[in-house]
């Protein structure tokens, strides 16, 4: 990605991403490979007036090393407390925050014991418990991105790396974020209001249930009375708007999580455990998972459901049809962040309160519960979507709405 397109990218991020303000502080999460796009965020930031920018470095290749090396299971789970306290210090001063998906380290963990690695992801999951709950319930502006390297690169292309692969894979980006246009930022701001327009037109129906039928889906989703949908910008308790993902062109809701039956195919690679699984499918009865498999390594499934009981059930439920920008390039981008917004999605795990009119009650995790919302420690999207999927909503008075007809939003 050119330098032109990398300053119009950090632009869109920071007034668009998180919508920073004069005087907030920012933390980044960013792999090593991806330092120098991190500092540009960093320096795009300070010109807009951030008080401070904090950079959090994150590697799987060290999590590897951990893994291979550690014997003493405690010592997995070991987590100083430096970094849980500049996590609760950074969200009490209302810090915004931006997460860069570490796709340069896309396989680092495939060859990774289960086990060891499971004991890792369940211990971090415990303790960013709070941040979970601070983005979970708009307490803070947040947003997560991804930068073009040589190794994502060669994993959307199924080749070596090399410049020329990067380089095809950013003139791809520059497409779907809309780098290209005149005014990117103005271009996000329509988008974020075409997508709430898309989520206020859903509301207005007052689903019961989703339908879903496709190959290997036969699926029906139950939605809470008190289910809303959200779209494109999300309000931050300190009121201002901000859009989580970039690129998104989702609309989605919290279902009611006892309410899922039947089978569905996953349509698209997964991340779990820092692994990418294909061919995964689940059978629900009641909410939950009763059956499932995949192509290969079915056991990281295992583990990912012992994370906790919320694990099995449904958390959100969204809709994306295939004018989607990421649809429309034709790519598997081996990324959940640009991937669950070119097909209809599902999330296993945590549910998401600011979807329910009576988010302001749902502070714990048994009030969440108690009133529909699924609780996890985990959040992960699935892809079931393609372009012969079809979703038809049944309202609470028993009528029939078609709403995607073959991949496509007919509403």
């Amino acid at each position: 990605m050119n330098e032109e397109y990398i300053k119009k990218y950090c632009e869109l991020i920071i007034k668009v991403g998180v919508n920073l303000y004069k005087g907030q502080s920012l933390m980044i999460g960013s792999s090593v490979q991806n330092s120098d796009f991190a500092l540009e965020l960093a320096d795009t930031a300070y010109k807009a007036g951030a008080k401070h920018v904090e950079l959090l470095y994150i590697s799987n290749k060290l999590k590897k090393s951990k893994i291979d090396h550690t014997v003493n299971s405690g010592d997995l789970e070991f987590i100083p407390a430096f970094y849980i306290n500049r996590m609760h210090e950074a969200i009490a001063s209302d810090w915004a925050f931006i997460r860069i998906d570490n796709l340069e380290e896309i396989d680092e963990l495939k060859s990774a014991d289960t086990e060891k690695l499971g004991i890792i992801m369940k211990k971090e999951q415990e303790l960013n418990a709070p941040m979970s709950n601070a983005v979970s319930t708009g307490k803070i502006c947040w947003c997560i991105v991804a930068a073009p390297g040589p190794k994502w690169a060669a994993k959307v292309f199924n080749d070596e790396p090399s410049e020329e692969l990067t380089n095809k894979l950013s003139e791809s980006l520059v497409k779907v974020l809309r780098l290209d246009k005149d005014d990117p930022v103005e271009e996000w701001r329509l988008l974020g209001k075409k997508l709430k327009d898309r989520s206020d037109k859903l509301d207005a129906m007052k689903i019961d249930k989703l339908v879903y039928k496709g190959p290997g889906t036969d699926l029906e989703i139950g939605l809470n009375k008190t289910s809303i949908w959200k779209a494109g910008f999300t309000k931050a308790q300190n009121g201002r708007a901000f859009i989580a993902n970039i690129p998104t062109e989702e609309v989605f809701t919290t279902p009611d999580y006892k309410r899922t039956n039947g089978k569905v195919r996953v349509t698209k690679p997964v991340k779990v455990l820092e692994n990418l699984l294909t061919g995964i499918w689940f059978e629900f009865k009641d909410g939950k998972i009763v059956d499932f498999g995949a192509d290969s390594k079915r056991d990281l499934l295992e583990k990912f459901f012992a994370t906790d009981e919320g694990a099995k059930y449904l958390g959100e439920a969204a809709l994306v049809d295939k004018h989607s920008e990421v649809h429309k390039s034709g790519l598997i981008f081996n990324s959940i962040l640009y991937d669950e917004n070119a097909a209809c999605h599902i999330a296993l795990g945590r549910g998401i309160p600011t979807c329910l009119t009576n988010k302001d009650g749902l502070i714990s995790p048994e009030e969440m519960m108690k009133n529909g919302c699924n609780y996890s420690l985990v959040h992960t999207d699935f892809m079931i979507g393609s372009d012969e999927i079809n979703v038809t909503a049944v309202t609470q008075d028993g009528k029939e709405i078609e709403i995607i007809k073959m991949g496509e939003f007919v509403i």
